[in-house]
Formats: structure tokens, sequence, C-alpha cells
């Protein structure tokens, strides 16, 4: 059966085989969260939308760019104090930098297991596999790279790395000017 779907199948950029039946629409832009269900038609169908490099690099971009408005703008509901809202920024920032030695320390394991595979490839004389290897290696020390530069600018409080701060802050500040607009209203 599944040799008969292939023939009515198309070819994908990324190099899948979407099916051209309509069973489910599925959106799902991040593999933590729950797919998104929409309906055409009367009819679903199953797309999946992948981007990033799909590798562990992806969950440090997706906290820094995670929008914390609707945090912000909860928490300045229930207390405004502007001490309040610098703990739970440094709460964010130590969360971030969790987040960065966990990553880290995946990434120096996932290279120790290449270095490794590498080592048995060339034994058996599979160049082929430890040419992709090597480049797999590659990768993972470019990511590394990018992730102590991220370090640096973190450090630093560059505001490309602070956005996730910045929209706390946003949202701490409409919260409390919504807070004092109703306090004024109910006067």
């Amino acid at each position: 059966m599944a040799l008969f779907n292939l023939f009515n199948s198309k070819q994908v950029a990324n190099g899948e085989i979407a099916p051209e039946t309509n069973d489910n629409l599925q959106i799902v832009s991040d593999e933590n969260e729950a797919p998104i269900e929409a309906k055409k038609d009367d009819e679903k169908k199953i797309i999946t939308i992948t981007w990033g490099t799909g590798m562990p690099i992806d969950v440090i971009f997706n906290f820094i760019h995670k929008n914390f408005e609707e945090e912000g703008f909860q928490d300045a509901l229930i207390n405004q104090d502007v001490a309040y809202r610098d703990i739970k920024e440094k709460i964010i920032c130590n969360d971030l930098a969790m987040l960065f030695k966990r990553i880290v320390l995946r990434y120096k394991n996932d290279i120790r297991e290449v270095e490794i595979k590498i080592d048995n490839a060339r034994k058996a004389y599979a160049l082929t596999a430890a040419a992709r290897l090597e480049s797999l290696k590659q990768t993972y020390e470019e990511h590394l790279s990018e992730i102590k530069e991220m370090q640096d600018k973190f450090a630093a409080e560059d505001p490309k790395m602070m956005t996730m701060i910045e929209s706390y802050r946003r949202g701490f500040l409409k919260g409390i000017t919504a807070s004092t607009i109703e306090f004024i209203e109910n006067k």
C-alpha cells in the first residue's frame, strides 16, 4: 500500500515526500509545542513546517525570541513593585544562562560521540562515512562557537540577546498602566 502512496505523493523542498491526500492539517513549529490543527473545506490535511537547524541551538534562539509580554502584564496586575519585576528579569536571565550550559554540554557530548564514530569509520575504511561525520562535527563546533558568541553578547547585555527581557518589561509596563487606569476609573 505504501508503494502506491508513493506514486500519489509529491516531493517537497526539503526532500520529504508529502502525500496528496487531505487527511489532517497540523502545523508544528517546535517539537515541544502541540500541533495547531486547522480545517479547510471540511477536510483535514497534514502539513509539517520545520525551520532552523533542527539542532539544540534552536532551543536557545526560541528562548531569546520568546514573547514574555503577557507574563509581564499578568505579573504587574498582581504585584506592581519594580523590585518584583527586577527579580523576575533575573530569573529569566538565569534560565537562559542555564540553557546555555545545558546546550553546551549536549554539544560537547555529541562531539565526543562523533569523534568515536569517526575513528571507527576510518578503521573500517569507510571514508565517505568518516567525511560525513567530520562535517557533522564541524557543524557542532560552529554551533558551539556561535553559542560562545551569544553568551558574550548576553553578558554584555547586547539588545539582540535581551529581547525576552524587553518583552517582559513592555508587558509589565502595560500591566501597571492597565491597573492604574482601572484604579482611576473606579474612583
